[in-house]
């Protein structure tokens, strides 16, 4: 898998600003309903986790955006 710099940051404890919105990685797996963080190619993206297939290791956003790999997606909470 790819390096990518937010979800690197997010992994270490650090607080990153992702769509204006400050957020920081919360501990466990993403599940239907949580707040994540997914980046790939266009950056990151603050998405709401619809379907997860396990088996194939996807997650389908609520919002419209690419259906990630489980991988390249962070469980957050937001700072305000």
């Amino acid at each position: 898998m790819r390096d990518y710099p937010t979800l690197t940051k997010l992994r270490a404890g650090e607080t990153v600003e992702v769509e204006g919105i400050p957020v920081q990685m919360v501990d466990g797996d993403v599940e239907l309903g949580d707040t994540y963080v997914a980046e790939r190619n266009t950056g990151p993206h603050l998405l709401t986790a619809k379907v997860i297939n396990k088996k194939d290791r996807w997650i389908v956003p609520e919002e419209p955006a690419y259906f990630y790999d489980i991988p390249e997606c962070v469980r957050v909470e937001a700072r305000l």
